[in-house]
């Protein structure tokens, strides 16, 4: 049967909204004890064995095995910008090599030459781009490890980069 429309409707509870006075102090002792146990932890030096490496040398004094070497290359003066050009690029790198490459070390002028090559064929504006040297840096790996092969060379550090 239908209810008749003239009824009163009975009146509904309030649901309360939030969380109220309680529920707003436990919220802030919880958060004062995470607080607290976050800082006893690092401060005490419970967490350390979480944030230090899996890999690290036991005996801090000496270099590891798997240490890597660095081979120096000879400073490089080349001149950029075209013919007639007064303009010179001083380079100066770095070669990170695994351990004890001494064949590397031994190609050394066809690693120059490969470089003299790429930086002059670069154009004077490109080189002269800040970010460009992330791209040179790239290019000049990827030409060092074609020659050497991939695992003998890991990185280029660029020491000297500097157009007068």
């Amino acid at each position: 049967m239908a209810e008749p429309a003239d009824s009163p409707e009975e009146p509904e509870a309030n649901p309360k909204r939030g969380m109220g006075a309680k529920g707003w102090i436990a919220t802030l002792v919880g958060a004062l004890a995470l607080g607290g146990g976050g800082f006893y932890v690092t401060w005490s030096g419970l967490a350390d064995d979480l944030l230090r490496p899996s890999e690290v040398a036991a005996d801090h004094g000496t270099p590891a095995a798997d240490a890597p070497s660095f081979l120096e290359l000879d400073p490089l003066m080349v001149t950029v910008g075209g013919q007639g050009s007064i303009r010179q690029l001083r380079f100066r790198a770095f070669l990170q090599t695994e351990g004890e490459r001494m064949d590397v070390a031994a190609l050394q002028p066809r690693i120059l030459d490969i470089f003299a090559t790429y930086l002059r064929a670069v154009p004077v504006d490109r080189l002269e781009d800040p970010t460009a040297l992330v791209t040179l840096r790239a290019q000049l790996l990827r030409r060092v490890q074609l020659l050497a092969g991939p695992e003998a060379v890991r990185d280029l550090l660029i020491i000297d980069f500097v157009i007068t």
